[in-house]
């Protein structure tokens, strides 16, 4: 992981005379400095070319507890194009509030409106202050310490089996005339009137939640001038099941199948970034082997989320024949994924340690002769897309994303790559095989929809290259070396294949990969040595690249929706989590 030197973090000290510098053992350099000071010493990161802090990667907030005074904490996270490297900076929220960062980065948004939603941090100065996944009428922050797992039975809501047919289920299957909170029409109505409250013309459009072309429960307001949009808002949070919550009270282990659930298009990918975190937090370098397997197992999910996206996008664009082509592809991954891990959809088969089981007898034979398909038919893919004139029409010059949108937003993955930002968690954390072989990282040169597709296309080139890079090497390793991390002193350190017993060590990290949706990001707090985290903080790829839509349509015709949303690709359960 690539952080900021603490030599060069320490003049921050020497300049400002307020910031207080400190390096975790995970690797992770944070900065704190006062509340009333906040704004002035970011600004200073962000414009200062020594420093150079451009890229605005995530905000979130750490509950202390109850007992504590102050009880919430602010971090920040950047990123240095220039100097390719991180920093963490943190403040404490006096008064449960904190100063707004949209003046300096567009991206804050959002992640300021999760931090209301969820801890109940008002942000000064920010515009239109709305919850981010919750309903407005909603009472609670689900994030706080003192909110109970199960929720607040508040709603009195009997069975219809009870109320109209008489039955008597007092006491039977933990049944409870009380429950939690549930949004009514009412409320609904409130949430979408406090997300535009000024129109600027005669008509809002509501496209989905449970519209097909938006691939998910996601729920677009367009405020429209004839068929142009003027203005722009996302409800999201349909799909919102409190993860970062369950991460905070399950072992840390039994946390990946939940981070599954996320990304269930790209499982291995969300698997990846949490095990790098915790790994990270507990200081341990994972076997070899293992590093292989996961880099292999890594790309191919890539690829089998390619297809999917290249399927569906064509589709929506008219293009039937294509989806069944990408289908056909993507089944034989599937299966070859099935016989390593045993699951085609939710994987679960990465630990924290290495993986779950060695591969199995045929695995690299399997891949191997997929890898020499492949370029052919994505060959095939190209001939009927690329220079397609009803293709071109609908994706060349469409929905511009600039470089300077992606430093504002946090915007990463092909989106970023498709805007001329080569920016690739792969090449600069280099994390597991990743330092050891070579790949491209492909970049557009305008932004727009039809750079955001040849940047995948030629992503899943790349990735074959990967793959058959780690084939080669796990050919030339034994069936006998290590596939997990043998503990030298189990007294010392316990790191088990199923969790129990297992303790991460108080400290923080932030650790990420490259999925097929941008940087996915766990940041982790643990106040004390423990058998689950105290902050379990997901960075959501998918949740930042989604923001810039609501820009990136303005005074385009309503159509260009269907591709701009395919060209960013999110997956909702990781943008809701």
């Amino acid at each position: 992981m690539s952080w900021i030197s603490v030599e060069k973090a320490k003049k921050l000290e020497e300049r400002f005379g307020y910031p207080k510098v400190s390096q975790d053992k995970s690797g992770v350099v944070s900065v704190e400095v006062p509340k009333d000071k906040f704004i002035e010493f970011l600004k200073f990161l962000k414009e200062d070319k020594e420093y150079d802090f451009r890229m605005f990667l995530d905000l979130t907030i750490i509950d202390h507890g109850e007992k504590e005074d102050p009880r919430f904490q602010g971090v920040v996270i950047l990123f240095s194009p220039t100097y390719q490297h991180r920093i963490i900076v943190k403040t404490w929220a006096l008064d449960e509030t904190l100063p707004t960062l949209t003046n300096l980065w567009k991206g804050a948004k959002w992640a300021e409106r999760e931090a209301w939603d969820m801890f109940g941090i008002k942000f000064e100065g920010h515009e239109n202050l709305v919850r981010m996944l919750l309903w407005e009428t909603y009472p609670y922050h689900p994030l706080r310490k003192d909110f109970p797992l199960e929720g607040i039975k508040d709603t009195y809501l009997p069975s219809l089996n009870e109320t109209l047919r008489g039955d008597s289920l007092e006491g039977l299957f933990n049944y409870d005339r009380m429950h939690t909170a549930i949004p009514t029409m009412e409320d609904l109505e409130i949430t979408q009137k406090k997300r535009m409250p000024v129109k600027t013309s005669q008509i809002v459009l509501n496209w989905g939640p449970l519209h097909p072309g938006t691939h998910g429960t996601i729920w677009f307001l367009f405020d429209l001038d004839g068929e142009y949009v003027k203005q722009c808002d996302i409800i999201i949070g349909q799909l919102h099941r409190g993860v970062e919550k369950l991460g905070e009270n399950v072992n840390w282990q039994q946390f990946i199948p939940y981070t599954d659930r996320m990304d269930y298009i790209a499982a291995i990918n969300e698997n990846h970034a949490y095990v790098l975190a915790a790994e990270k937090l507990l200081g341990i370098e994972i076997p070899e082997k293992a590093k292989w397997i996961r880099t292999m197992m890594a790309e191919l999910s890539r690829i089998n989320s390619h297809l999917l996206w290249l399927g569906t996008y064509a589709l929506d664009l008219g293009a039937l024949t294509m989806f069944l082509y990408t289908f056909r592809e993507r089944e034989k991954i599937m299966d070859i994924i099935e016989g390593i891990s045993g699951a085609r959809f939710t994987i679960n088969y990465f630990r924290i340690g290495g993986v779950f089981a060695d591969l199995p007898y045929g695995a690299l034979d399997a891949i191997e002769h997929l890898i020499k398909d492949l370029p052919e038919r994505i060959n095939d893919y190209e001939t009927l897309l690329t220079r397609n004139r009803i293709w071109l029409s609908r994706n060349k010059d469409v929905c511009i994303i600039t470089e300077e949108d992606v430093y504002e937003y946090g915007l990463t993955g092909a989106v970023a790559r498709g805007s001329g930002v080569p920016y690739d968690v792969r090449k600069i954390d280099k994390y597991d095989a990743y330092g050891e072989v070579e790949f491209d990282i492909p970049v557009g040169e305008t932004g727009d929809s039809y750079d955001r597709y040849l940047v995948r296309m030629e992503e899943m080139r790349q990735s074959i290259r990967i793959i058959e890079q780690c084939v080669a090497k796990l050919r030339r390793m034994s069936k006998n070396d290590p596939y997990f991390f043998q503990t030298p002193d189990e007294k010392k350190l316990k790191v088990t294949i199923d969790g129990r017993g297992m303790k991460l060590p108080a400290g923080e990290v932030y650790a990420s990969s490259d999925n097929p949706r941008g940087e996915l990001g766990f940041y982790i707090y643990n106040k004390k040595d423990g058998l689950k985290a105290h902050r379990m903080r997901i960075r959501s790829g998918a949740f930042y690249n989604l923001q810039v839509f609501t820009k990136a349509i303005i005074g385009r015709p309503i159509a260009d929706a269907i591709t701009l949303l395919s060209t960013i690709d999110p997956v909702v359960g990781e943008t809701d989590r």
